[in-house]
C-alpha cells in the first residue's frame, strides 16, 4: 500500500453514455464501448495508471507533482482525437450507428493526498480527493466536451511556480462535501478549445 502520498486524479467520462446504452443492443453496445475505451487508453501518453473502469468512465491516476495545465490539455486533445477517430472505424466495421456521433468526452482533474490498496490483482484508490472528483462529475456546466481542473490542483501548481494557462471559466458548486471550485476549458469535438485565451468568466450555482 502506498500511504500519505500526493497525486493527481484524471477521470475520463463518456458524455451521452446513458442514452447510448438505452438505444443500442447489448452485443453491439458492448463491442462499441470496448473499442472506445481502448481508444482512450491507447492515447494515454502521460503514463497514467488505471485504477478503475466504471461503466462510462476510466479513473486514471499518477502520484507525484502535478503536471502543467498545458500538458493536461494536450493529453485531453490526444484522447479526444483518438476517441473520435474510432467513431469512423466503428461505422466502417459495424454499419451506421447514428447515436455514436453523439458520444463525447469530459475530464475531471483533481489533486491531493491519497493512498492505494490492493485487492487480489486490483489496485484501488482511497482518499478525499477521490470523493470530490466523483462529485464533480455531476456538475452544472451543461456541456459535453471539456476539461475541469479543480482549484486544489491549480493551487498546487502555483505553489510550485507552475502557473496555469490563462483562459478558462471559473465556477463553484455546493455538494454534500462542501463547496468545490474549479476552472473549466470547453472544447469542440475536433479538439479545439472553445473559449478565448483571456477568458476568466466567473460562474456560480
Amino acid at each position: 500500500m502506498k500511504k500519505g502520498s500526493k497525486g493527481l486524479i484524471f477521470i475520463v467520462d463518456i458524455s451521452g453514455f446513458t442514452k447510448f446504452v438505452s438505444r443500442t443492443a447489448n452485443e453491439d453496445g458492448n463491442w462499441i464501448i470496448r473499442q472506445l475505451f481502448n481508444s482512450i487508453i491507447n492515447a494515454n501518453e502521460l503514463s497514467f495508471q488505471i485504477s478503475e473502469i466504471e461503466g462510462d468512465a476510466i479513473l486514471f491516476y499518477q502520484f507525484g507533482k502535478p503536471l502543467s495545465v498545458t500538458k493536461i490539455l494536450t493529453q485531453f486533445k490526444k484522447i479526444l482525437h483518438s476517441f473520435h477517430a474510432q467513431h469512423a472505424q466503428i461505422k466502417k466495421l459495424k454499419g451506421v450507428y447514428p447515436i455514436v456521433k453523439d458520444l463525447s468526452l469530459k475530464v475531471i482533474v483533481h489533486y491531493g493526498e491519497m493512498s492505494v490498496y490492493q485487492i487480489g490483482r486490483f489496485f484501488k484508490l482511497f482518499g478525499r480527493p477521490l470523493i470530490d472528483a466523483h462529485r464533480l462529475l455531476k456538475n452544472s456546466i451543461g456541456l459535453d466536451t471539456y476539461v475541469l481542473i479543480t482549484n486544489q490542483y491549480i493551487k498546487e501548481l502555483t505553489s510550485q511556480n507552475k502557473l496555469p494557462l490563462p483562459g478558462g471559466y471559473n465556477a463553484c458548486e455546493l455538494y454534500d462535501v462542501g463547496s468545490l471550485c474549479y476552472t473549466y476549458f470547453p472544447f469542440q469535438q475536433n479538439g479545439t478549445t472553445a473559449c478565448g485565451a483571456n477568458a476568466r468568466q466567473s460562474l456560480s450555482w
